[in-house]
């Protein structure tokens, strides 16, 4: 990891029946640590909202678990309000104060990164990417396969504010990947 990074940014994902850190998550928590321990001190910002009956926000998690793994509080940062890809890296940019220029380490999933560095890019940050490593198994395949969906609803515009998915690719959308 660069010294000259202003801040990891850790995208967070869907948690466990129990508000759990499920395999994936915990993937992308162990990275950032390892990352964070390698290059001394940086900010962490935790990337995720509380979604679905969820009562736990992802950031909240990925939080208490980066401090087992030994980062001190005073370097994690929650961005507990975002629901998308898209939301992450503008509410991080708002709790940064702004994109423009900074220079971020981005950790997600393997099969995410692509384009969450591309939209980290598109709100203004200067991003590198560290993926987590998963397993390769039918679900990874799945989920790889979503991510072109989503990729061009970025490129198409769709996940810019005060826009979306069109009805008609939504429909779509829901009957090539059984809903979003």
């Amino acid at each position: 990891m660069s010294a000259r990074a202003d801040a990891l940014l850790l995208l967070g994902v869907a948690l466990g029946e129990n508000d759990e850190a499920m395999p994936e998550l915990r993937a992308r928590v162990m990275t950032a640590a390892a990352l964070y321990h390698g290059a001394g001190p940086v900010r962490i910002v935790a990337c995720g909202g509380r979604t679905g009956m969820h009562r736990a926000a992802e950031a909240d998690v990925m939080a208490a678990l980066l401090a087992q793994a030994g980062v001190p509080e005073r370097d994690i940062l929650r961005e507990d309000g975002s629901r998308t890809t898209m939301e992450n890296f503008m509410n991080a940019a708002a709790l940064l104060g702004g994109a423009k220029g900074k220079r971020v380490l981005v950790v997600t999933g393997d099969y995410h990164m692509r384009r969450a560095l591309m939209t980290a890019r598109r709100v203004g940050f200067r991003a590198k990417g560290y993926p987590a490593a998963l397993m390769h198994d039918g679900a990874w395949k799945r989920l790889r396969a979503k991510e072109l969906g989503y990729t061009a609803d970025l490129l198409l515009g769709w996940q810019d504010a005060g826009r979306s998915r069109p009805e008609w690719a939504v429909r779509l959308f829901d009957a090539v990947f059984g809903g979003h």
